[in-house]
């Protein structure tokens, strides 16, 4: 396996400037020739902040951003179809809403230039004081469901709950994914885990929204607790898509 390119994957629905801010970081900071595509992954009912932010990137960085609107239902859907959609060696998910430090996108693209094989991650609780205007009940129940994934999984990882990562593309491709809503964001964690890839994860600052509203729920987040069952109690056999004969 080799590093070629990656397809940067970032939802988006009701972001505008953040959105802006978040791509021209990338085009700032990154080696283009690194970069097969940033895909907008948007809602079908995305605002019109959100659709002006889309079609102003597009031409602002004309053959290299896409907007994409997805055709499956939900969050892990609008994910699910970035997959599709990417033609690169490598596959990164990125928020649209500024909720972390952009400096962690240069750093996992040459991870993976180095190691292609390994899932580059990001971790909020690798160091400390890497959360930001994050509510202490929030935090402690983040805390509490590492814990219990980490004795779960009889893994070393850090932020199980945090799905941007960076992976080779057919890690993603070859995995029998079920989840359509949030669940999928730790589904896309678990599978790989669970498939044996390495995971070396990469310290990031983590911040609250500052455009736009979250979709996800109280029911959703306790829905997590269902799939990671699901996932560790699954044959490995199960967790690979069926190959078409």
């Amino acid at each position: 396996m080799k590093f070629e390119s990656v397809t940067i994957i970032v939802g988006t629905t009701n972001e505008k400037e953040s959105l802006i801010q978040t791509v021209d970081e990338i085009m700032k900071t990154c080696n283009s020739s690194d970069i097969s595509k940033i895909l907008l992954v948007k809602s079908k009912d995305a605002s019109d902040g959100c659709n002006f932010a889309i079609g102003l990137l597009e031409k602002k960085y004309s053959g290299k951003v896409f907007g994409l609107e997805q055709s499956r239902a939900f969050v892990g859907g609008a994910i699910r179809d970035g997959f599709d959609a990417a033609e690169s060696s490598h596959i990164m998910l990125l928020p649209s809403d500024l909720a972390i430090d952009l400096s962690c996108v240069s750093q996992m693209i040459e991870r993976v230039k180095q190691s292609p094989e390994i899932i580059s991650k990001t971790s909020r609780w690798l160091k400390k004081n890497s959360f930001h205007n994050y509510g202490g009940m929030k935090k402690l129940l983040n805390g509490t469901a590492q814990v219990f994934l980490k004795v779960l999984y009889c893994a070393d990882l850090t932020d199980f709950t945090s799905p941007v990562q960076t992976a080779p593309a057919e890690a993603y491709r070859k995995s029998n994914w079920q989840e359509l809503n949030f669940p999928f964001l730790l589904e896309m964690v678990l599978v790989p885990l669970r498939l044996g890839y390495q995971f070396e994860e990469i310290p990031v600052k983590c911040f609250n929204r500052k455009e736009g509203f979250s979709r996800n729920s109280a029911k959703q987040t306790a829905l997590y607790l269902k799939t990671a069952l699901r996932i560790r109690f699954t044959p490995k056999s199960k967790l690979i898509k069926e190959q078409k004969q």
